[in-house]
């Protein structure tokens, strides 16, 4: 009878203990769907950072229950990726409106963060967009660093971007103009920059930045042209305009420039060659074209086809150029109905 009674006092107190382990699994349960729907809560009223906090909070507490929370922490798990993504977007929008080198770093961050959290936990579609994302981020400050005239920083930065993508067009285009614009930047360094930006811009199909590249390109080599004319070095002068020719061979401002330094060198033919083609490509007034008209005028002065020099100054009686225009037709080649 005793031993009866031991046995069933045994009985009763494993019951209650299973029945109070019973509950508290369930009662662990409960505060683990709670903390993860808190969670939740915290997503939808974008507080991202406390959102994460929850997730990592109800992922440890499904953990401990084993098997009966695995539901909870796959859940919570498949949340954070996208939690930490829609921070790091958060981050942007804060970059987006002070525009400053600390802002855009702390978006750097919360994307790269965003990229090792989704790797970690299989969310492949944002796993495989985050790299492009902080490329072009990247690229973003080699802009600031560049606006701020920090152009060491701007071309260590842009050599970051190529390493990590490296057809990147833009950044080849931007390496040549932050060196173009360096104080002792080398002209061909530059280029070569813009042709890396050409070649790899035809063979990714961005027709933009090739654009970009030869318009930049050429314009640096007009204006080095345009300087040279200055100095009345005319031989380097045509140098830099042929080359700009290469680069945009429906430039009127290069052709222009070519027919005053081909006047400047005596070689009037290859200068009424270069002026007409100016004027073929301008789409300006009389105005406009009437510094076009006063190089051709020159051209032809020099040799010696009066009727066609006088033609052409009476079209460059214009504007800036209408002295000059009207002093050639009447003092220099006595040209008739002045």
């Amino acid at each position: 009878m005793k031993l009866f009674k031991n046995s069933l006092t045994t009985l009763f107190l494993a019951l209650f203990i299973v029945g109070f382990t019973t509950n508290g699994n369930a009662q662990d349960k409960r505060q683990a769907v709670q903390t993860y729907n808190k969670a939740l809560e915290l997503v939808n009223s974008e507080d991202y950072e406390q959102a994460v906090s929850m997730f990592e909070e109800a992922i440890a507490q499904g953990e401990e229950l084993g098997e009966e929370g695995q539901d909870i922490v796959e859940r919570a798990r498949k949340q954070l990726p996208t939690t930490y993504y829609q921070m790091a977007l958060t981050e942007y929008r804060a970059f987006q409106n002070s525009k400053t080198l600390s802002s855009l770093d702390a978006t750097i961050s919360a994307f790269e963060e965003a990229g090792e959290v989704s790797e970690e936990y299989g969310n492949t579609q944002i796993a495989e967009k985050v790299p492009g994302v902080i490329t072009q981020l990247m690229y973003n400050r080699a802009l600031l660093q560049y606006q701020q005239e920090d152009f060491e920083a701007a071309l260590a930065t842009l050599d970051e971007v190529i390493e990590r993508n490296a057809n990147y067009a833009k950044a080849y285009y931007q390496k040549g103009i932050v060196t173009k614009n360096m104080e002792g930047g080398e002209l061909n360094e530059a280029l070569g920059y813009f042709d890396q930006a050409i070649e790899v811009g035809n063979q990714n199909n961005d027709n933009q930045i090739v654009t970009r590249s030869r318009e930049a390109a050429g314009s640096e080599l007009v204006y080095r042209g345009s300087q040279a004319i200055e100095s009345k070095n005319f031989s380097n002068a045509v140098d830099y305009l042929n080359r700009a020719l290469e680069y945009n061979e429906s430039s009127e401002d290069a052709y222009y420039r070519l027919a005053e330094a081909y006047n400047g060198q005596q070689k009037w033919a290859e200068a009424v060659e270069a002026a007409q083609k100016s004027l073929e490509l301008s789409n300006g007034g009389r105005t406009d074209k009437a510094k076009n008209y006063f190089s051709l005028g020159t051209a032809y002065q020099g040799l010696g086809q009066r009727a066609d020099a006088c033609d052409a100054f009476s079209n460059a009686a214009y504007g800036s150029f209408k002295n000059s225009a009207e002093h050639k037709m009447e003092f220099e080649l006595k040209c008739e109905n002045i």
